[in-house]
């Protein structure tokens, strides 16, 4: 098999390293979330964060149905999403 068909999986992530991705697309401090935020603490966390949370979710890979936006109203519900997809160690 050449080099060009091999396929690496996408590397693990650590929770602060998600709680980092959510922080990237609400444009906030990486200190302003930890694992208990969620979104009704956090106003940048509105309609069109969550929209920016689902696109930096694709960019890594992971996947996540608009009608399953309950599980990113939280760092929490991020999180299972990321663990659901066997990306976090």
């Amino acid at each position: 098999m050449s080099p060009a068909n091999i396929t690496s999986a996408p590397a693990k992530l650590t929770e602060d390293g998600v709680i980092q991705i959510i922080a990237d697309a609400l444009d906030l401090p990486a200190g302003k979330l930890d694992r208990n935020s969620k979104a009704v603490d956090v106003p940048e966390w509105d309609s069109m964060g969550i929209l920016s949370i689902l696109s930096a979710l694709d960019r890594e890979g992971v996947k996540c149905d608009i009608g399953n936006a309950d599980s990113l109203q939280s760092v929490h519900g991020v999180l299972q999403t990321f663990r659901a997809a066997e990306r976090i160690d």
